[in-house]
């Protein structure tokens, strides 16, 4: 949730905002997503690229149609676990509440023009791996986002699919990269 939070006050506060930077074709801004298509072949297993085929038939039959009328800004677009700074959580009265908060997020360079539905839908695809309950962690950061820059109905109906997708992005990327960069760890 303060994750959620978080992002929700950070496209809030740059609802509005405008500049020709972030009008840019970055492939991590998830409405131009299309492009893994040319780069399946990178993902080994039938059924792992089988996965992905799926999500983009998803993405280019209904996903992208609704996109287009949704709400559209600038958003953060980067919410990963190498990008979140976290503290011990505090209650009120500033004693430690356990557990952990949200206190900001660095590296801004994939900040682009896109849809609000994109952000919680980012974060959502790294901060719930490895969850046991991977769909009440997503609710819990929908309900902080929610809190702070409410979503709108149609932008629910797509969040999951958009989740989804930036996993196939990531993996995608992921498999190409590593036949450039075979040695790369990351």
């Amino acid at each position: 949730e303060s994750l959620g939070a978080t992002l929700g006050a950070i496209d809030r506060g740059l609802a509005g905002f405008e500049s020709p930077a972030a009008q840019r074709d970055l492939k991590w801004d998830l409405r131009r997503a299309g492009w893994i298509r040319d780069y399946l072949h990178h993902i080994e297993g039938a059924g792992r690229r089988a996965l992905v085929e799926r999500w983009l038939a998803d993405f280019d039959h209904r996903v992208r149609p609704a996109l287009a009328l949704l709400r559209q800004g600038v958003i953060y677009n980067d919410a990963n676990d190498n990008n979140i700074l976290v503290h011990a959580a505090l209650r009120g009265d500033g004693t430690r509440a356990g557990g952990r908060a949200v206190a900001g997020v660095i590296d801004f360079g994939d900040l682009c023009f896109s849809n609000v539905v994109c952000e919680p839908a980012i974060a959502a695809a790294y901060a719930t791996m490895g969850l046991p309950d991977p769909v009440a962690g997503i609710a819990r950061l929908l309900a902080g986002y929610h809190a702070a820059w409410p979503l709108e109905a149609a932008e629910l109906e797509v969040v999951h699919a958009l989740v989804c997708l930036r996993l196939c992005v990531s993996v995608t990327n992921s498999a190409y990269q590593a036949t450039v960069e075979p040695g790369n760890r990351y």
